[in-house]
Formats: C-alpha cells, sequence, structure tokens
C-alpha cells in the first residue's frame, strides 16, 4: 500500500490562529488513533501540499514584505517539522505547489497603472477575458489597470519560488527545481509511482483570481515523462484551484486542463482551494474511456468564516492499493479540543470514499505490465551503455532490476564490473552465486581483491567444481599468497 497525507491551504486565519506545535500535535495524535482503524490506514510514505502555503498580505498592508518573510518562516518551520515527524527528514517525498494565497498582491499592484479613462479600450470586457491580456478590472475602486511592467509582475512569486528552492536544496528529484516550467517532478514507492506538481496561479494576482496552469505545461509535461522512457505504475497530478464553482465566482481553473492531463494517463488528481473534501470523477473518450479520480482536500488551518456552512478543518489520507487500479480517501476532521478524527458524514458517512480509475493500457487494449516493460528498456540501456564502453552507467540502468537470480541483465552487470576490473564489487555482488560459473567468478574476484581468506572459504565449500577447476582455482590462490610473502 501507499499511503499519502494530503495537506492544503495552511494560510492562518487572523481570527482563528493556529500554532505550529498544536497542529503538529494534533497531526501525530491523529495518526496514533488512524493506524489501528478499520480498513487499514498505514502511516504516511509521503505528503502533498496542494497550494496556499500562507495567508499573504492585502494591498497597500503596513510592512506588508516583513510580514510575508514572516509568513514564510512559520510555513518553514511547519513543513520542514512535518516532514521529520512522518517521513524522516526524507525532503524527496514532500510535493508542494503554489495557491493563490502565495501570489503576492502588493508586488502585482507595483507592476500595474490605471487607464486614463479616456484610454479605455470600447470593447472592454473581451479585452480582459483575452488570452494573456495584460488588463485588469478592480471593482473595489470601479477602474481598470494594465500591467506595465512584465519583469516586476513576474516577481509576484519569487518568495514563493525562494523558499521552495530553499526547501528543497540539495533534494535529489527526477528534475531540478524550476521557476519558469509550469510542472515539478516527483516520484514515490520505488519510482512505480510520479507526480506532476502544476501551478495553477498562471494570470493569478491582485485582481484576477481565476486558477489557470501555464500554457503548454500539460504538453511538455507529458513529453518530459515521454523521454524518460519509463512506464509508471500510477501517473499523480497535484495543483491548486478547484475545477468548478458557483456562476458569480471565477476563482476556479478551466476542467479543460484536467481533461488534457487525463489524455495524457493521469489517473488521480489532487487539489485544494475549495475548503473542503470531495471527490469526483473525470473522463475523457479517445480510443477508449479515460478517467481521473479527483481528490480535492479541506483547508488545514483557515478559521471558519473561510470555510462553507458546516465544515472544519480538514485534510485527507489517501490510500492506494498495490494493484495501483483503486484506492480510498479518508478524511479527517477537526473536532473537540482541536482534534482530528474522522469525518462521518455526507458521502464520508463511513469516514472514506473508496476510488477507482482505469490502468494504463497498451494499444491492444491490455493493462501495460509496468515492470516488465520497465527491466525491458533498462537492459536494452544496458547493453548499449556496455557496448559503448560506458561501463559506469550499467548499474545505473539496471538498478530497479531484478538481479537477485542468473538473467541476462545479471550477465550484463557481473562483465560491466568485470571490464572495470572493480573486483570487491564483483565479488559482493556476487555474493550468493548462482551456478559454477558464477561460483569461479567471485573465488576470482576475492583472489584479485585479496581477499584470500574469504577466497579458500568459498573455494573450500564449492564441492560441485570438477577437479580441475578446483586445481586451478587453488593454484591461483598460492599463488597469490606467495606474493604477498615477497
Amino acid at each position: 500500500m501507499l499511503s499519502i497525507l494530503h495537506v492544503s491551504d495552511l494560510h492562518r486565519s487572523k481570527e482563528e490562529p493556529v500554532d505550529n506545535d498544536s497542529l503538529l500535535a494534533a497531526l501525530l495524535a491523529d495518526r496514533d488513533r488512524y493506524v489501528t482503524a478499520t480498513p487499514k490506514i498505514p502511516p504516511p510514505d509521503a505528503i502533498v501540499v496542494s497550494g496556499d502555503l500562507i495567508q499573504g498580505a492585502q494591498l497597500n498592508a503596513s510592512g506588508w514584505q516583513k510580514s510575508l518573510e514572516d509568513q514564510y518562516k512559520v510555513a518553514e518551520h511547519f513543513l520542514a517539522t512535518l516532514c521529520n515527524l512522518f517521513l524522516d527528514g526524507d525532503r524527496s517525498r514532500v510535493v508542494l505547489v503554489p495557491g493563490n494565497h502565495d501570489v503576492c498582491w502588493n508586488t502585482s499592484r507595483l507592476a500595474m497603472k490605471k487607464v486614463p479613462d479616456e484610454q479605455y479600450p470600447s470593447n472592454l470586457y473581451d479585452v480582459l477575458i483575452k488570452p494573456d491580456s495584460i488588463y485588469r478590472w478592480s471593482w473595489s475602486e470601479q477602474a481598470l489597470f494594465h500591467i506595465v511592467d512584465m519583469a516586476l509582475y513576474k516577481q509576484r512569486m519569487s518568495r514563493y519560488w525562494d523558499f521552495i528552492e530553499s526547501f528543497y536544496r540539495d533534494v535529489a528529484l527526477p528534475l531540478p527545481i524550476d521557476r519558469e516550467r509550469g510542472f515539478q517532478l516527483f516520484e514515490f514507492c520505488n519510482r512505480n509511482v510520479v507526480v506532476a506538481a502544476f501551478d495553477s496561479i498562471e494570470g493569478n494576482d491582485c485582481f484576477s483570481f481565476s486558477g489557470a496552469l501555464l500554457p503548454g505545461a500539460v504538453g511538455r509535461c507529458a513529453m518530459v515523462l515521454r523521454d524518460f522512457t519509463r512506464s509508471y505504475d500510477l501517473k499523480i497530478a497535484l495543483w491548486h484551484h478547484s475545477i468548478q464553482g458557483p456562476p458569480t465566482r471565477s476563482d476556479y481553473m478551466n476542467v479543460s486542463q484536467v481533461q488534457e492531463m487525463i489524455g495524457h494517463g493521469f489517473q488521480l488528481g489532487l487539489h485544494g482551494h475549495q475548503h473542503v473534501g470531495e471527490i469526483e470523477t473525470q473522463f475523457v473518450h479517445l480510443d477508449q474511456r479515460r478517467s481521473m479520480a479527483v481528490v480535492s482536500a479541506g483547508s488545514l488551518c483557515a478559521g471558519a468564516r473561510e470555510m462553507p456552512r458546516g465544515v472544519n478543518r480538514q485534510y485527507n489520507l489517501i490510500v492506494i492499493e498495490d494493484d495501483f487500479k483503486r484506492g480510498r480517501v479518508h478524511v479527517r476532521e477537526m473536532a473537540e479540543g482541536g482534534q482530528f478524527t474522522l469525518k462521518n458524514n455526507g458521502a464520508f458517512s463511513e469516514g472514506f470514499v473508496e476510488i477507482s480509475w482505469q490502468p494504463l493500457l497498451d494499444m491492444m487494449g491490455r493493462q501495460i505490465d509496468t515492470k516488465a516493460a520497465n527491466a525491458k528498456l533498462a537492459i536494452s540501456k544496458a547493453e548499449a551503455a556496455l557496448l559503448d564502453g560506458k561501463l559506469h552507467e550499467v548499474a545505473g540502468e539496471l538498478r530497479d532490476v531484478d538481479l537477485s537470480s542468473p538473467s541476462y541483465a545479471r550477465n550484463l552487470m557481473i562483465e560491466a564490473l568485470q571490464k572495470q576490473e572493480d573486483w570487491s564489487k564483483l565479488s559482493a555482488f556476487l555474493e550468493n552465486p548462482g551456478g559454477i560459473e558464477e561460483i569461479v567468478l567471485l573465488v576470482s574476484a576475492l583472489i584479485a581483491s585479496n581477499n584470500l581468506d574469504d577466497a579458500e572459504t568459498r573455494l573450500n565449500a564449492a564441492t560441485e567444481l570438477d577437479a580441475a577447476t578446483h586445481a586451478d582455482l587453488l593454484k591461483r590462490l598460492e599463488a597469490k599468497r606467495m606474493l604477498r610473502q615477497l
């Protein structure tokens, strides 16, 4: 099983503040409860945070720069401690995306100027809704603005990215963190699961509240994953914004961008923003129907005034079954004493909801055996590296292939180590030899690395060796001992 702790909307309410220690203690106490629950909820293997790491600052707020710095310090302490307590400090298993609260309103406002009344476009509505429009409408001021400094406008996310780059410094990820790419990649569960973390704040600022991915981000992500030439058992997409909302609101994302993800094989979508845990299924109909289970998480830190009616602070536990085709979403909700327990009303009347998705299929409509496909590809790459003399790359290509028993892949590894004359690694690799040939190689490697006592022990135990081979190895062993005595 893969267990994911899904938290979202960490912005702290001024009316109902919650401190890190109280929050972390409540999460730990809840873990003590749910690990003994039925059905089983294992301790988290990964943590995903679907945006809004901080509250942000209102326009023209006094000391807004210092306020943002202080808020990110609180967020860093919370996330670092959460990672230490739940994942033994392994930040490669923590996935973060930005939310609308992470957008600096004051920086975006500084990049804009008010448009004089006489310069208003005649087709005002059309220019406002145009993709990549530089125009913004302020309802509070009843005025039109336009972006005049695009470089400064882009810096509205600079504090968030400074935080992200610091958080992941020296952390091994499939791709380095990139502010401009529109997505980051993470791998879990022995590289069987990939998570694409998408930025859904394109065009979001002090006057524009809708969510959107960077144009082309999903397509670029799909091409990068294609270049990885690796099959995953489960492809997860993470973003911040909701994908639906009331007609009088605009602070949600176009569902077509999620459908594009489904078309590229993403099966599970996770988001936040709406401050309530919900489940829905999205479909696209191509050569065959493909589906995505879309899961939203409630807010971990918002106050009552920021919540839908009847909803408290929440987080999710997502349990993925070993077949990577189905799972369960457990919503945990804050109750008396600031403690979390299972949500047991509405769709979650049993405390959880089962989810499923269509597994990845090949062109014939058959489920892809990802383990076999990845092994086949890895062996092909290792073979090419060996032929090109790139001996040190062979082990890396075969790192996820089972080499414990005699096979062509195991032979490739042995040949690479022999050609490198790395006798210590070869003898360690052949610790459990599979057959007479490997016994001979093991004893030979031990002799070459001057582990003569171990070589003699192995040779004496190799009763299946024929007399001539045994005598030859013994002769080489004695010759090496004589040389060492000189």
